[in-house]
């Protein structure tokens, strides 16, 4: 290659020249220079655009969630002074098989003490255990 310095400039009179031929052949015959050009160096003239999803949301086609109808019944926190009465309590819900067993969801709560109730059965017993003092949650 040939270059000339021009004070702080340097001009490439070889790629100008090359440039200059390029300038005055065929598009067919240009087509095929890159081609060739693309095998030689195992490079690709093509163009890659990237595009980002843009999701369109129409907010009348969305339809609203259905409402819960299934919950767990999670018992959060209970009065310390009426712990007896809500091991009672819970062992006449039949929730739990044996006495031992539920002193132990009793003392590590929050807990789960009945899972998979309706709505209606839930809130009835939520309501029991409330009335006692406790912080209940449906979940």
């Amino acid at each position: 290659i040939i270059f000339l310095v021009y004070g702080e400039s340097i001009m490439y009179i070889k790629t100008d020249e090359i440039l200059e031929r390029i300038k005055l052949i065929t598009m067919l015959e240009a087509t095929e220079l890159v081609k060739q050009i693309e095998d030689c160096f195992q490079v690709s003239a093509d163009k890659i655009t990237v595009v980002n999803h843009i999701p369109i949301v129409d907010n009348k086609k969305i339809d609203p969630p259905e409402p819960k109808t299934i919950f767990d019944i999670v018992l959060e926190e209970f009065p310390a002074n009426k712990k007896i009465t809500f091991i009672k309590e819970i062992r006449s819900l039949n929730l739990f098989g044996s006495l031992q067993e539920t002193k132990k969801v009793i003392d590590n709560l929050p807990q789960v003490i009945k899972s998979n109730v309706n709505t209606q059965e839930g809130e009835q017993m939520k309501q029991k255990l409330e009335e006692l003092g406790a912080i209940v949650s449906l979940k």
